[in-house]
């Protein structure tokens, strides 16, 4: 008698199944698991350009501002598109033409941040000693109105981390 080597029909579509059920079991984990990375993505980007903005500030001996825009500064409290970090030698808070323009930093399409500081100003700005101009603030990472995670800015222009506040708005 001849030995056969192989699986049957049944036997292959029983093996398909229990892949189909295991997978139904890890796709939202791992869709979560993307979405935690774009955001600790984002987080970190504005980071970045926090501390570029500071450290080139120092370096610089020079005022240096941040804020959200294309080419020019945007009046929205709502930062989207992309971040324009530059060296404001008049101290207006906007990019004007005669200023040079240091870096952009674009930001994901789908998330925002919402920048809230004591003094509604729609930028931020260092000094030459790396403090905030009275800017202190809070920046909120929205997507889809919800707030997500939010990045604290004390006068001295050291940034923190932290969960939403119960307060947090994505205006």
């Amino acid at each position: 008698m001849k030995s056969r080597h192989g699986h049957t029909l049944v036997e292959l579509l029983f093996c398909l199944l229990i892949a189909g059920i295991l997978l139904s079991f890890a796709i939202p984990s791992f869709v979560s698991t993307v979405e935690r990375s774009r955001q600790t993505e984002a987080v970190n980007q504005l980071l970045g350009a926090l501390h570029y903005a500071r450290s080139t500030a120092v370096m610089e001996r020079k005022v240096v501002g941040i804020c959200s825009g294309e080419s020019t500064c945007s009046d929205d409290a709502r930062w989207v598109d992309q971040l324009l970090v530059f060296i404001d030698d008049n101290r207006n808070g906007h990019l004007d033409t005669n200023e040079k323009l240091l870096r952009g930093f674009p930001l994901p399409a789908d998330q925002s941040w919402t920048w809230k500081n004591f003094r509604r100003k729609r930028y931020l700005q260092f000094k030459p000693d790396g403090t905030t101009l009275a800017l202190n603030g809070t920046f909120t990472l929205c997507r889809e109105g919800e707030a997500i995670r939010q990045l604290v800015i004390n006068l001295t222009g050291r940034v923190r981390t932290r969960a939403p506040s119960a307060n947090a708005q994505c205006d």
